[in-house]
């Protein structure tokens, strides 16, 4: 969490106009109507951001396109302040950021959160900010399809940061078993620092760095001359964070100047553990652990893609009452997420959104060999890392899901984003979900497998949608049938590959049901069939020890396009343990008994 000295927050009411022709606007003249301090706004729309234009109408619902933000804030005298940047925690899809008619950033991509130097171009008093944001579909590259709706709009929080000259950028903590406890490894940088070290003999020239714990105790040392901190403090009887016992300690650290006055704050609620891959298990704190997850892919039906306080909340409740351990989020979320999750004692795993890319093994200059796709890619994970790593809960980094990895150009691709996870942070494993056994080079990139399938579904409705009124086709037993032979297959065949060397997670299985419809003979698109599809698939993972974990797909119902409008879907994925509005449904207790009886220890206590 940061707590700059002078930080401004940008949350609030804006104003806000749809740009329904791009295009046509998209010159210097145009671009000036809309971003100049000077420009008449009477006939724009009065918004709240955090946002998404979606919900700020019924005539937005369905608008891919650009739209414009704009909101004045009075900066202050900012006297002895130099050094300003915004803060976005997330913008969907591209944005350009302009501050007092100047263009001062542009980022893409939709989930991560970035930041715009504007030390020049903020002044004291009144400054306008105006954000222009892009989600048409068309021009998007990560996501490369639409699986999740694709809401539009600053979704996410927004600041104004504004230190004396230097401020702490990038600082990570990292928990190292030590005799008796741990040590605490504190390093990062400062912003805005002198290249030569100040004169020392100067009592206000050097700076320092402290780190403080809840307990009073405090470590101090200076600054290098080349930016550079580093610290290491040691921490007694502290006990290992784990979902039983998420133990939390309060961590502060500071920028000083030469005479100790604070410049820059920020704080922490850290966990201590330790994440390995030993013996074919995944080991916290020195023990097997067996994930017990869910997939999640965050929707709501007030707020769209906004993460608000209460359903984090919420949604975070209901999953550890569904007896998970873990949770694997398709996108990075907003970092109040993993803070709920440290909270409460629930393992994440974050990916980019690399998401279904299935291009023809014969297709030649694929976004795998695209410079600015990988690019791309790279970056999404650069900040995805730099949002998550000081947060306990976050334990998984996942680098794709379900694209064609056999093809000729996906290996220096994946290669490059697993080099570009590891480099950002080595504490954390690596994974990727492959479809239907479709692994290619990945299993040797990562450090778990994940194996996405859904045996007992798509098989089974493709082509068989029953027109309303007519008869069902009969069963032996009066039920439709669940047939896992194919899953079996496919875990044979993948493990038999790579002689049962192989840890896996099962993570995307499942089936939709259709909110209140119940069946007796267990219809497909019933609750009663994704009850018991989820059950039976999560009691096959039993016959398989190099199973480590388990993610049925999804937590919740939500707004996907990639489902058509036919009897069963109407605009929602109806895969989740809940529906849209949070209710469970049958397929929840299924899980719920099957966790509570899941063999397989669960790490805590002591560090061994």
């Amino acid at each position: 969490m940061r707590t700059i000295l002078n930080l401004i927050n940008l949350n609030g009411t804006w104003d806000f106009v749809a740009d329904l022709d791009p295009r046509y606007h998209d010159t210097p003249g145009y671009i000036r109507t809309f971003v100049s301090p000077d420009s008449n706004r009477r006939h724009w729309h009065k918004v709240t951001v955090p946002g998404v234009w979606q919900k700020y109408g019924e005539r937005y619902d369905l608008f891919e396109g650009v739209g414009w933000f704009a909101r004045e804030f009075d900066a202050g005298e900012l006297a002895g302040m130099t050094l300003a940047r915004l803060r976005f925690g997330a913008v969907n899809y591209a944005c350009r950021v302009y501050l007092n008619g100047t263009d001062v950033g542009r980022h893409e991509t939709g989930y991560t959160e970035f930041t715009v130097a504007v030390t020049a171009t903020l002044k004291p008093g009144r400054n306008l900010l105006v954000v222009r944001v892009d989600n048409r579909a068309g021009s998007t590259v990560w996501p490369a399809v639409m699986g999740y709706f694709n809401y539009g709009g600053i979704h996410r929080d927004v600041s104004l940061e504004i230190t004396a000259g230097q401020a702490l950028d990038g600082v990570k903590l990292e928990a190292v078993p030590a005799e008796n406890g741990w040590q605490l490894n504190v390093s990062g940088r400062v912003a805005g620092a002198p290249h030569d070290p100040s004169d020392r003999s100067d009592p206000t020239g050097h700076l320092l760095v402290r780190v403080s714990s809840g307990d009073g105790l405090s470590w101090e040392d200076t600054v290098g001359g080349d930016g550079t901190l580093s610290v290491c403090v040691p921490f007694m009887d502290t006990p290992a964070w784990s979902p039983e016992n998420p133990f939390l300690v309060p961590i502060a650290v500071e920028l000083l100047d030469g005479a100790r006055r604070v410049i820059d704050r920020q704080e922490f609620a850290f966990g201590f553990r330790t994440l390995a891959m030993r013996d074919g298990r995944v080991q916290l704190n020195g023990r097997p652990i067996t994930l017990k997850g869910v997939c999640y892919v965050y929707d709501s039906p007030v707020h769209g893609l906004v993460m608000t306080d209460e359903q984090i909340a919420t949604d975070v409740a209901l999953i550890k009452a569904a007896g998970c351990n873990a949770v694997r989020c398709h996108y990075p979320m907003d970092e109040r997420f993993y803070a709920a999750c440290d909270r409460t004692g629930i393992l994440v795993w974050i990916e980019p959104m690399v998401y279904c890319y299935h291009p023809h093994k014969d297709q030649s200059n694929t976004l795998f060999a695209n410079p600015h796709a990988t690019g791309l890619a790279c970056q999404i994970i650069r900040e995805m890392v730099a949002t998550a790593r000081n947060h306990v809960s976050v334990s998984l980094y996942g680098i794709g899901n379900e694209c064609n990895t056999e093809h000729p150009e996906a290996a220096p691709f994946f290669t490059a984003l697993a080099k570009t996870a590891r480099e950002e942070d080595p504490t954390r494993l690596l994974s990727y979900a492959a479809l239907y056994g479709n692994v290619g080079p990945l299993a040797e990139l990562v450090d778990v497998l994940g194996i996405n399938s859904y045996f007992g579904w798509y098989g089974k409705i493709e082509g068989r949608i029953v027109p309303e009124g007519a008869a069902a086709p009969p069963h032996m037993d009066g039920r439709e049938p669940i047939d896992l032979s194919g899953m079996r297959k496919m875990l044979d065949g993948v493990l038999k590959d790579r002689q049962n060397r192989l840890a896996l997670l099962l993570t995307e299985f499942g089936a939709d049901s259709i909110p209140g419809v119940h069946s007796a003979s267990r219809d497909l698109w019933s609750e009663e069939y994704h009850a018991d599809l989820l059950a039976q698939i999560l009691a096959l993972t039993r016959d398989y020890p190099q199973i480590v974990g388990t993610f049925p797909f999804c937590f919740a119902d939500y707004r996907d396009p990639s489902k058509p409008s036919n009897s069963g879907w109407d605009e929602l994925n109806l895969k989740g343990l809940v529906t849209y509005e949070r209710r469970r449904k049958a397929a929840f207790a299924a899980v719920q008994r099957a966790y509570e009886t899941a063999e397989g220890p669960v790490a805590h206590g002591p560090q061994t």
